[in-house]
């Protein structure tokens, strides 16, 4: 039996679920479904409806569930300024479902509850959809479209919410392309574009751990592509924004491993070999399994890639 969710634990609930929407998608689906539509307050409407459809679309790859979700929550509510996003996110999830025509509808809503920034809302939704599609394991037309959204941002003024959606989904696709175990040139070219956007884009709008991210993912970039003078800098412009800023053991630890990576591929051994015991230092501190079992998966990758 699902137990309903009392309207003043949303908030929490949507915290939370991040942690274990990819673990337990299924618990969480069921959650979210039990949270009264009149408990979704305009404020956390967009949240609601990210964390919802990322997990039962991406995650359970079951669109129709998110969209009927998305669908009874927006209910007769009428899309404004302050909660057009939601529409955003509905046209989003209904695309993937299928239902062209629904999501035409959402996408109308949302143009129209921003008024003059419609162009702005425009490619907000296009990069929504480039993320959703590479959660849904489709790469290939999430390029495609990434590539087609990118060559208009510099038609529109400039926007922090733009900014972050561009940053993420610039992020996603970029790592997507990364994990690949093979790429086509066009694809090499493409990974580069999306991690320097990415960077690019979090040093405009996001945190000093967004900014450390996009860099230890240009220096992963550029190590498989075969430059890693440029990688060594990256990383070790992140490890000083980690000491500037706080701690980050498992980044750190990881921008170690990959300076390792590029000392080698520059023919420094003894830089090298600091490298990877500065990372397995600063790995022996983490208590998480899941932290440390990441590290240690890195760093078999890294002993691995010498000749």
């Amino acid at each position: 039996m699902v137990h309903s969710v009392e309207s003043g634990a949303l908030a929490e609930l949507l915290d939370a679920g991040w942690a274990y929407h990819d673990t337990e998608s299924v618990r969480l689906a069921c959650q979210l479904e039990a949270v009264p539509e009149e408990g979704v307050t305009p404020d956390v409407l967009a949240s609601f409806l990210l964390l919802s459809t990322h997990t039962m679309g991406e995650h359970l790859g079951d669109w129709e569930r998110a969209l009927r979700l998305g669908k009874r929550v927006l209910g007769s509510r009428t899309p404004g300024p302050e909660t057009a996003r939601a529409w955003g996110r509905l046209y989003v999830t209904a695309i993937l479902a299928g239902h062209s025509i629904e999501a035409a509808g959402f996408e109308l809503s949302y143009l129209n509850a921003v008024g003059g920034d419609f162009d702005v809302a425009l490619l907000d939704m296009r990069f929504m959809l480039v993320g959703a599609l590479v959660g849904a394991k489709r790469a290939g037309e999430a390029a495609t479209l990434y590539r087609s959204a990118l060559d208009l941002v510099w038609h529109v003024r400039q926007s922090t919410l733009l900014d972050q959606t561009i940053a993420s989904a610039s992020n996603n696709l970029g790592w997507e392309l990364y994990e690949k175990s093979a790429r086509a040139a066009a694809e090499n070219t493409l990974m580069r574009l999306c991690a320097e956007t990415s960077l690019t884009t979090w040093l405009k709008c996001g945190n000093w751990i967004n900014a450390e991210r996009g860099h230890y993912l240009n220096a992963l970039v550029a190590n498989v592509a075969g430059d890693p003078a440029s990688a060594l800098v990256h990383a070790d412009t992140a490890l000083a924004i980690i000491a500037a800023n706080g701690e980050r053991p498992l980044d750190a630890a990881l921008l170690h491993l990959a300076r390792a990576t590029s000392l080698a591929a520059l023919g420094d051994a003894d830089g090298r070999a600091e490298a990877i015991g500065n990372a397995d230092s600063l790995a022996s501190g983490l208590s998480a399994p899941g932290l440390k079992a990441q590290y240690e998966a890195e760093r078999i990758k890294e002993v691995a890639s010498l000749p």
